[in-house]
């Protein structure tokens, strides 16, 4: 969506008190008591560890108490595929920004075996669906930006960490190469070379 949109979406204000200040709120209509507790598992990997302790620091601010567990690669893998936590972190880093790879791991858990939430909604699956099928590129963006609003703020299974870090090393010696709008597409490496 553009930039505009999603700030519209309650968490997701350029206002960071007014934020804090509606999580409150939604957590005492939930019934949610202050000093609630409750466990995140992380990997120990980057940036993992620091998204969490991000996430932390922002659980603390709404009156929330969390107790950070930091797992090796296999315990972490097992718990996320099985269920075995309360919050989770999982991050995706794919290798083409297309919405037909982006959006497949939100679909509900018996169409998409990476939906480690084990949720179902067949509103996402339909909007997935219709987005792919569509041939009119702004027809689809709006499916797309659909599909997002749900994921956001109508239906929330997850908490969207919006974290991007592009690190390009420019070397006087690298020849041929050129910077992409994306780090994924483009990345055809046969015109590269070095000079000696």
């Amino acid at each position: 969506m553009p930039e505009s949109e999603p700030e519209k979406v309650p968490g997701y204000w350029r206002d960071i008190d007014q934020s804090r200040t509606e999580a409150r709120r939604l957590l005492r209509k939930a019934g949610v008591p202050d000093g609630f507790s409750f466990v995140l598992k992380s990997r120990q990997l980057e940036p993992h560890i620091s998204a969490g302790v991000y996430l932390i620091d922002q659980w603390r601010q709404v009156g929330l108490k969390v107790e950070h567990h930091i797992l090796e690669t296999g315990p972490w893998t097992q718990d996320l595929r099985t269920g075995n936590y309360e919050v989770i972190s999982d991050f995706m880093g794919e290798f083409l920004e297309d919405p037909d790879l982006l959006l497949l791991k939100y679909m509900s858990s018996d169409k998409n075996p990476l939906n480690y939430g084990g949720y179902t909604d067949r509103v996402l699956d339909d909007l997935y669906d219709r987005q792919s099928r569509e041939p009119d590129t702004e027809k689809r963006k709006q499916l797309v930006w659909e599909f997002e609003r749900r994921l956001l703020s109508e239906q929330v299974y997850l908490i969207q960490l919006l974290w991007r870090q592009r690190i390009i090393i420019h070397w006087a010696k690298f020849k041929g190469w050129k910077i992409t709008p994306s780090p994924y597409p483009g990345q055809d490496l046969v015109d590269v070379w070095l000079a000696e």
